[in-house]
């Protein structure tokens, strides 16, 4: 059955009485008016009918009470005698919650369509009411386009139009649906960091090939003070980015935050980061928060994105973002293609990635009024300065020592005195950019000493970066070779051979003679110019490899 189904059966029935509590205002008004009228009637002596004839012959001559009057105008007319007996009953038996108006109206037609309606119309594709009325109707059954939009406009509005059925459950809850509203009013400056990626929406000239390529933005902002603290822009999302990224924000701005607020890409939740013991983020003990996965609301950052896009990408023509010319898009590119036009670099966008930065910093912060975002980070950073004095951030793992030397990489590392640790287990940092050296740590992270590497292997590149770039083509080509296999098997599986064709082809030729000119044998000279089993001496020796494979008789 259809989640809609089931929502629609457990609907609460319309058909209950309306009490004090749920009535209207509207509705509250309308009884108090009528109790005026019910309780001068129930207390004057004379008698209700009696009572109903004064109040109906002194309203007429406005000399009634002006509660009265005023009771009988905010009804719209004086009621007939017949109703105020009703009245005057129902006061009497439930009190003023029986004088509420309970007009019920017409009751709703139950067609038996109703559940199979809702079967059709809330689905993916978002059908029209008309769509769904012509399917109801090529079923069997009756009805018209109206009856079902009267249908599903009176349902409540998760089973209306815009029910997350049609628009998906996603959508419906970020726009719809409540939600909790957060202030960072007490977090300082330089505290937490929210990181994220962000693909461009900008078509740039690739560094290396020149064809259009959308880099990969590695964004930190300060949550406090909306700063970016730290960036970095490649081709994809990597832990090398975000490694560089907030490294550089360590080694530049002195300071270490306490903690991060993630998103779960594989540029921050892999081994390199987050490992409990080699991690980056155990190795600076910084506390991390990963947000809810599809919940991009969550994260600061994205604001900001969606901010820089706006001043920085809509600057360039091959603009692909919201609200862009799709054509004018598909035309530079081609233009491009074709070498009639320039692309945007990586050095231009900067530029002005740059000079928005300045903007940005400079513009006055959402939360704190009368300060920009600089000011709010002068102002309130308490610096906390990384440990490591010539600050290079260096990716760790657990190496196993033996005979004085390790493995790690691919790479032998050894140091003096390094046998001293045999069959122990320690901790080595490494640097990206340079394969010479690793330094070693006890698990509890005190320094022990730096290990050289021992021997290189050229089969492998030197530098951690192109043999990681490497990795990567050669992976792009062989999904490159298998797509084409598949081109070149539909292209075979699409031919289509007629095999009586071929047959005919590659039956044997049959040879015609002449039908005039009778032929004879005699008429052809196969006399060979020496007798075949005549064989010259000298000519045989000469060729002294025929005589080894074959035996002649002289």
């Amino acid at each position: 059955m259809h989640p809609a189904v089931q929502k629609y059966n457990k609907l609460p029935s319309t058909g209950l009485e309306l009490s004090w509590q749920n009535a209207s205002e509207t509705a509250r008004k309308k009884a108090q008016s009528r109790a005026v009228l019910v309780r001068h009637l129930l207390t004057q002596e004379c008698g209700i009918p009696k009572a109903f004839e004064a109040l109906v012959k002194n309203y007429r001559a406005n000399t009634a009470l002006s509660t009265l009057a005023s009771a009988i105008d905010a009804l719209g007319k004086l009621p007939g005698r017949a109703t105020i007996y009703n009245w005057c009953n129902a006061y009497k038996d439930n009190g003023i919650n029986s004088l509420l108006p309970n007009h019920k109206g017409k009751a709703q037609t139950q067609y038996s369509w109703l559940a199979r309606c809702l079967e059709l119309y809330h689905s993916p594709n978002s059908p029209s009411f008309a769509q769904v009325s012509d399917q109801l109707n090529k079923e069997g059954y009756k009805a018209e386009h109206h009856q079902v939009r009267r249908f599903i406009n009176a349902l409540p509005h998760e089973l209306g139009p815009q029910s997350p059925y049609r628009m998906g459950a996603k959508l419906y809850r970020e726009k719809h649906k409540d939600h909790l509203l957060r202030s960072t009013d007490n977090l300082k400056p330089g505290v937490m960091y929210n990181g994220d990626g962000h693909t461009l929406d900008v078509y740039l000239a690739h560094p290396k090939t020149g064809k259009p390529y959308r880099a990969e933005l590695t964004a930190f902002q300060d949550v406090a003070s909306r700063c970016i603290v730290g960036w970095e822009l490649g081709v994809a999302e990597n832990v090398v980015d975000t490694l560089t990224a907030i490294s550089r924000s360590m080694r530049d701005l002195n300071h270490v935050p306490a903690m991060f607020y993630l998103d779960n890409g594989s540029g921050y939740k892999n081994k390199l980061m987050n490992d409990e013991t080699t991690g980056f983020y155990a190795q600076f003990e910084i506390d991390v928060i990963f947000a809810i996965p599809g919940n991009a609301r969550v994260k600061w950052i994205e604001r900001f994105f969606l901010h820089m896009e706006d001043r920085v990408g809509k600057r360039f023509s091959t603009y692909c973002g919201r609200d862009h010319d799709d054509r004018h898009k598909q035309l530079v590119l081609k233009e491009a293609k074709q070498g009639k036009r320039q692309l945007p670099t990586v050095d231009e966008w900067i530029t002005e990635f740059k000079a928005f930065l300045n903007d940005y910093h400079s513009s006055a912060h959402p939360e704190i009024k009368g300060k920009t975002r600089q000011q709010v980070w002068d102002e309130g950073l308490e610096r906390v300065a990384p440990l490591e004095s010539d600050f290079v951030i260096l990716p760790r793992e657990m190496v196993n020592i033996r005979r004085g030397r390790f493995r790690l990489h691919k790479r032998d590392y050894s140091a003096d005195f390094l046998h001293q640790f045999n069959d122990k287990q320690l901790i080595a940092a490494y640097d990206l950019q340079d394969d010479s050296y690793t330094k070693l740590y006890k698990p509890n992270g005190e320094y022990v000493m730096t290990a050289k590497l021992k021997r290189k292997s050229h089969a492998v590149p030197t530098s951690r970066i192109d043999e990681a770039k490497s990795k990567r083509r050669m992976g792009r080509e062989k999904r490159l070779q298998v797509h084409l296999q598949e081109v070149r098997a539909q292209e075979i599986a699409d031919h289509v051979i007629d095999v009586d064709t071929v047959e005919q082809y590659a039956s044997p030729i049959k040879a015609i003679a002449p039908q005039n000119a009778p032929v004879s044998i005699f008429d052809f000279d196969v006399t060979p110019a020496r007798p075949q089993h005549e064989i010259d001496l000298n000519e045989l020796l000469d060729q002294p490899t025929l005589c080894k494979e074959h035996t002649y008789e002289l």
